[in-house]
């Protein structure tokens, strides 16, 4: 979500990337001794060459460069700028090798990379600390993406046992998915970042920029940012009235035709996109390929590609509200007396639904088209891609698996997916949201 960093001569910094696939293989016990290899990182690559290869894997795994500004801001794509001014040893480079040791310490089944991990996590805790207590000598823009990138790593370790200390680091999360504390709080950074204001240079100015760039929309249709912006007041609003027994039926009422007014507004905004920032359906996988289990990428139906993944993610934003506010819709009826019925399925609904589970594959698969060149192959499974892929998902996914809207089969596959992003991916608080693990907002 940043833009290009502005270096200290002003302007976006020409890059040429040294992002880098880790190619640290999966340990795996020895089959003539079923024992587990040693955990240790090779011999012939030094310390040095270590904490090299962990920040170009940062870059490869979670960054996400833009090349064309005006449809896609990318993800992070000015962190790797950022970090060659600042330097590889700043403590911003330091918390993308947490995040790197510890995403690919828990996938590659390394305990080793993961001690690494919360060794340099502790001690990056007391720097930033120390430099919010001296705010006049700190920079603004580094401690927020310091903080962002100790949230991400709280969300890559979460489990059961440990879910993580989530709200120490609720803003700086917040501020990398658009999120507050609740998974279904998709969209209150929005506010936070007052109509696209986001700090984006390292002298604390603030640049205007549209957090959700798309083509320019029809002259009656307002952009995604300006209606997730009413969103989080509505559903604030609904969480006080649907709470409060002594509700005043009047309110109620009101929330119904506000829900549905904004419903309206975020179709809207769906169909006057311009056809290059719209899904393009690149194949189907059929009832043969799927199968009866309806593993990760084989769910029956189409398959959508995109522009890129963070226009990926802005379509699934715009769906899972409207899946909130269908769902909000619902509930008010039933409240009011309609007697829709708890459990009835919504056909607007299963179609929102049926498009954030056409991207899935999309978002974790390494190579698509060979994803799906494959699938008549009885041994087709997803070669995961990029974390930041099963990142961007998982949020919408847990909408989709909460909503009593939804028919359960379909539930059921997008908890399986959360399960696999947890277990493949290697981000633990996906494991929580297919369980409905929530964490108490402080």
């Amino acid at each position: 979500m940043f833009r290009q960093y502005a270096g200290q001569y002003g302007g976006s910094v020409p890059l040429k990337s040294t992002a880098r696939k880790c190619t640290l293989p999966v340990r795996v016990p020895d089959p003539s001794t079923k024992m587990l290899p040693e955990d240790v990182t090779p011999q012939e690559v030094s310390a040095e060459k270590t904490e090299e290869f962990a920040l170009r894997a940062f870059f490869h795994d979670y960054c996400v460069i833009s090349t064309n500004p005006s449809f896609s801001l990318g993800y992070l794509s000015g962190l790797e700028s950022m970090i060659n001014d600042l330097g590889w040893q700043s403590d911003v480079a330091k918390a993308c090798r947490i995040v790197a040791f510890a995403n690919h310490g828990i996938k590659l089944c390394r305990p080793c990379l993961t001690r690494k991990a919360e060794t340099y996590y502790q001690d990056l805790l007391a720097s930033l600390a120390e430099a919010m207590n001296n705010p006049a000598t700190a920079s603004a823009t580094r401690s927020l993406i310091i903080a962002m990138l100790l949230g991400l790593y709280e969300m890559i370790v979460a489990d059961e046992a440990y879910p993580g200390n989530h709200q120490a680091h609720a803003r700086g999360v917040a501020a990398i998915l658009a999120i507050r504390n609740s998974p279904f709080d998709l969209f209150g950074a929005v506010q936070a970042n007052r109509l696209g204001y986001l700090i984006a240079s390292d002298n604390g100015t603030p640049q205007k920029f549209d957090m959700f760039p798309a083509p320019k929309p029809k002259a009656f249709c307002q952009t995604l940012a300006g209606l997730l912006l009413k969103f989080g007041p509505l559903w604030k609003k609904a969480d006080a009235l649907l709470s409060n027994p002594l509700a005043d039926t009047d309110d109620l009422y009101q929330l119904e035709k506000e829900a549905a007014s904004l419903d309206q507004a975020f179709s809207q905004w769906q169909d006057s996109q311009a056809e290059d920032f719209k899904p393009c359906v690149i194949g189907y996988v059929n009832q043969r390929q799927a199968g009866s289990k309806f593993e990760t990428g084989h769910w029956p139906g189409k398959v959508d590609t995109y522009y890129d993944l963070y226009v990926a993610a802005v379509w699934n934003i715009a769906r899972s509200v409207r899946v909130l506010l269908i769902d909000l819709d619902h509930k008010l009826s039933n409240i009011l007396g309609r007697n829709y019925g708890q459990n009835t399925e919504h056909p607007e609904v299963l179609l929102l639904v049926e498009d954030i589970i056409s991207s899935v594959p999309f978002h974790l698969a390494e190579d698509l088209p060979t994803f799906m060149g494959e699938l008549d192959k009885n041994c087709s499974t997803i070669k995961p891609g990029r974390p930041v892929g099963g990142l961007l998902l998982m949020h919408p996914l847990y909408v989709a698996s909460k909503v009593c809207l939804v028919p359960q089969q379909m539930q059921e596959y997008t908890r399986c997916c959360l399960e696999w992003i947890a277990s493949v991916i290697g981000i633990g608080q996906a494991s929580l949201y297919a369980k409905d693990i929530l964490l108490k907002d402080a």
